[in-house]
């Protein structure tokens, strides 16, 4: 039995040992990480940062549970749950492979870690775990560097231009497979990670959500593999944002969270938020998304003020770095949000603003996005902000499930003759002259531009189409043969969704007509 006063001892090199007896790497790693967490980033370490570091590993709690048996044959006290509230030995395992874990003062100032029979410093833990890598300032000879081949430098500054120009949002795999194709070129760990980044990006963009996986998976091996200067600290804190982006994806917002608070509680990465526009901007805009997704699902209101504040600081960071194409995505969240957020009573929870005064607002957010997509070329590929724009003019009708052809036609949506009073803007994006004469002129037009091939949308934002531009001919015209039609579009679209998504529609199919589904 080892003395709970003794002093514990770990070697970080290969052959990995604990007081001279071999170690289990993942248990090692946990162990260290622990410790970097609570001595340097001063806090709790949540389990999603221990399904990033091994996310080929099958089942967390395994890992877990073969990491505190470890602990326990060591002699080594770890916490889980919330912080010293009660001590380790009354807290319930059940739970235990939901963290957050913790080490128990005690215990950290028992724990001396070696490198290779050396005392090992912070730098030296931040390699083991990875966080950081070993600098091979002049390992390298430069004029060996400068004189190889450019096929990466061209291939990647090709892959820019297509990403600028919208062509990855329009083919969906070009702007990706360019990156892709410069990251095979690449001549060391640094270039092939700065590829692989933005391809994991440029995926995600593109609602390849599977794609960008496979290159975040590669992406993370060879930041495992690789020896970079500790001189790259904006790179290092977008590679934590497109771990966050895939958490989210993946609907593990407990891991997009984590990998988000690992960039603000890295002293390293903390000022690159503070004075990178650009990371700063992802960081917020991500994170709205986030507290968007908590408000709306747990109905709190504190969520939905903290999503509105994420997204007026991404719209000034957006500003701040020039870059266009996210100030026009980042209006347009605030605009579907405000409408959103007033709809579930998440603000405004007293009604103090009418209906009409929320969707004005909300569509002048909406109305300069498009603008700025007309003014400067971008947001291509995508018809959102129609989808948007259509969903909160007809937001303040009633909802009634299947209703009369006649009630149905009563609803009064906002009316299109104000929206270039409401945007003042010039010229107007969505004026008469560009053929946008009603609400059901719009979808139309939007809708024939998906078919005629020069819009594909993917079928999610396909379906969302299909049912405004329904919803706004059944409005307008009545039981019209365009109307059926779109309808039987839909209904055919549906197995193409997931469940959730289904179930969505098949709830808004409920508000129309049962003549026009009859007629479907």
């Amino acid at each position: 039995m080892i003395p709970s006063d003794a002093h514990l001892s770990f070697e970080l090199s290969p052959p990995y040992q604990a007081a001279g007896a071999p170690a289990r790497f993942q248990s090692l790693w946990l162990l260290v990480r622990l410790y970097y967490a609570s001595v340097h980033e001063d806090g709790p370490l949540p389990a999603a940062v221990l399904r990033q570091r091994f996310p080929t590993t099958r089942g967390l709690r395994m890992l877990v549970s073969r990491a505190f048996a470890d602990f326990a044959r060591w002699g080594v006290e770890v916490g889980w749950g919330a912080p010293e509230r009660v001590a380790v030995a009354l807290l319930n395992p059940a739970g235990r492979s939901r963290g957050p874990f913790w080490l128990p003062a005690g215990t950290r100032q028992r724990l001396r870690f070696t490198l290779q029979g050396q005392a090992a410093g912070r730098e030296a833990l931040e390699q083991f775990l990875g966080l950081h890598a070993a600098s091979t300032a002049g390992a390298d000879d430069p004029l060996a560097e400068l004189m190889q081949d450019l096929d990466y430098w061209s291939r990647l500054t090709q892959a820019i231009r297509d990403e600028r120009d919208g062509l990855g949002r329009q083919s969906g795999r070009q702007t990706a497979a360019a990156f892709h194709a410069a990251s095979t070129c690449a001549h060391n760990d640094f270039q092939q990670a700065l590829a692989l980044m933005k391809e994991s990006l440029a995926w995600r963009r593109s609602a390849q959500m599977d794609d960008s996986r496979v290159a975040l998976k590669r992406l993370g091996s060879a930041l495992a593999g690789s020896r970079f200067a500790n001189a790259q600290p904006t790179f290092a804190a977008m590679a934590r944002i497109a771990e966050a982006w895939d958490g989210y994806a993946r609907g593990e917002t407990a891991a997009a969270e984590a990998s988000l608070a690992q960039l603000h509680a890295s002293p390293e990465l903390q000022p690159v938020f503070r004075y990178n526009p650009r990371v700063r901007f992802e960081c917020l805009n991500l994170s709205a998304l986030l507290h968007k997704q908590a408000a709306l699902s747990d109905n709190q209101p504190q969520r939905a003020q903290a999503a509105l504040q994420a997204l007026a600081g991404a719209l000034e960071a957006a500003y701040e770095a020039d870059s266009i194409d996210s100030a026009q995505h980042v209006a347009a969240n605030i605009g579907w949000c405000l409408w959103l957020f007033w709809r579930q009573r998440l603000i405004d929870g007293e009604r103090a603003l009418p209906a009409e005064a929320m969707q004005r607002q909300a569509i002048r957010w909406l109305g300069l996005s498009e603008w700025i997509c007309d003014r400067f070329g971008g947001g291509n590929g995508s018809a959102w902000n129609t989808i948007f724009l259509l969903r909160v003019a007809r937001g303040n009708c009633a909802g009634a499930i299947r209703p009369s052809l006649a009630a149905f036609q009563s609803n009064r949506p906002f009316p299109p003759s104000q929206l270039g009073k409401a945007l003042k803007l010039s010229p107007c994006p969505f004026s008469p002259a560009k053929g946008y004469a009603s609400w059901s002129a719009l979808a139309e037009l939007t809708l024939e531009e998906h078919d005629q091939g020069r819009l594909p949308l993917a079928p999610l934002q396909l379906a969302n189409l299909l049912l405004e531009t329904l919803w706004f001919q059944a409005q307008e015209q009545g039981l019209s043969r365009a109307a059926c039609g779109n309808a039987a579009r839909l209904l055919a679209l549906l197995p193409e969704l997931r469940r959730n998504e289904r179930s969505f529609f098949r709830a808004e199919l409920d508000t129309l007509p049962q003549e026009l589904l009859e007629t479907s």
